[in-house]
């Protein structure tokens, strides 16, 4: 990534296997958490799209404040679950063979997203008129109304997205011609390398939402995010191959944690700049200074979220074991747990914050229970 940084590269031989970083594992699990309160936050009231938001109090401090979180969680979230997907992505490739890796990511992530786009779905669009509109018709009948604009993604856009990661890396490891994962010793970026990858992603999310401005998807997939999630995936490709992981320090945190903070109050100040309209795109400083914002508060927590659990969390007990193994399960089936438990704190005092609180202790628990359920049931395991 920097200058002076090539360096002899070896093609490995074949390894003994590498001790699973529970960490990692541990690190996905708060991560769905964290996925499974970013909505609810919407929801109860914060700015962003979702299947059902309740209406905010007008000029509402705690739906600023329910903003504010999931804008951050926004500007790092999702990069992270690339870069962590992207890490173990090459130990998976070499122990499979590009037919047998292609065929597992397919299964893995092909079926669960062709099952929520066909029929979850619109069941949960069934189930959402019902809750919020007391719409009374069966389901059968509901969806033969319109069924082709029930149809979605939702949110597991993402796994779309892995697919297409995935099958890219395929492709370019047969295209590459080597067996096994090429690695080096490739340093740790050097901090002006990191200081241009920044200002480099921030500058390139800027121009393409000139074309594809944020809040605008096609299959669910909002491009104008995409420079910072393709930018994660690379990184983390690049990480495993270089130990990258291991550089990461408490100095490098404690840096980048400064830089987060100080880019903190541009988001409040972004929107008076030209007005909430021009945050999204375009040629407007507004849409400039959001699209620097993201990457600078991405590196600081993605950083801190790294060292933070490889030095504590670096273990798992019997329950941390369930969480991680469910992860992924709990992912695809957390709408349903948010929508349900809307309807129930719809019944609460308007205040976003009370709900948003209600709504996470009650879908982040119940989601997770579910999911370890259903990765239970036979032939699913092997899926999810």
């Amino acid at each position: 990534m920097a200058d002076g940084m090539l360096v002899s590269i070896r093609e490995t031989q074949p390894a003994p296997a590498r001790e699973r970083l529970l960490y990692l594992d541990n690190l996905r699990t708060f991560l769905t958490a964290l996925v499974i309160c970013h909505h609810a936050a919407i929801a109860a009231g914060a700015t962003g799209g979702w299947y059902w938001a309740l209406p905010a109090p007008p000029d509402s401090e705690s739906a600023l404040l329910l903003t504010v979180f999931t804008a951050v969680n926004q500007a790092f979230f999702m990069s992270l679950f690339f870069a962590i997907s992207a890490y173990v992505t090459p130990a998976s490739y070499d122990a499979k063979g590009a037919a047998a890796f292609l065929r597992d990511r397919f299964a893995r992530l092909g079926i669960p997203l062709v099952v929520y786009f066909f029929v979850l779905n619109p069941i949960l669009s069934w189930l959402i008129v019902r809750l919020r509109d007391g719409d009374a018709a069966g389901l059968v009948a509901f969806v033969s109304r319109d069924y082709g604009h029930l149809v979605g993604p939702g949110p597991l856009w993402f796994v779309l997205a892995l697919l297409v990661f995935g099958s890219a890396y395929a492709a370019a490891r047969v295209a590459s011609g080597h067996p096994r994962e090429v690695t080096g010793t490739h340093p740790f970026p050097s901090d002006r390398t990191i200081l241009g990858f920044v200002v480099g992603i921030g500058l390139t999310a800027f121009l393409v939402r000139f074309v594809f401005p944020t809040g605008w998807d096609v299959l669910g997939l909002q491009l104008g995010y995409f420079p910072l999630y393709v930018a994660f995936f690379t990184f983390g490709l690049r990480a495993h191959a270089n130990r990258w992981l291991d550089g990461l320090d408490r100095p490098f945190v404690a840096c980048w944690g400064r830089r987060a903070r100080w880019a903190m109050p541009l988001l409040l100040a972004t929107p008076f700049v030209g007005g909430i309209g021009q945050v999204n795109g375009g040629p407007h400083l507004a849409a400039l200074l959001y699209a620097m914002w993201e990457p600078w508060i991405c590196v600081g927590m993605s950083a801190w979220l790294l060292v933070l659990f490889r030095e504590r969390w670096a273990t798992q007990g019997r329950l941390a074991r369930r969480l991680s193994r469910g992860a992924y399960t709990a992912y695809i089936v957390h709408p349903f747990f948010v929508v349900a438990g809307t309807a129930l704190v719809a019944l609460l005092p308007p205040q976003p914050l009370l709900r948003f609180v209600v709504l996470c202790a009650l879908a982040v628990p119940a989601t997770f229970a579910v999911a370890d359920g259903i990765r239970r049931l036979p032939g699913l395991s092997r899926i999810l």
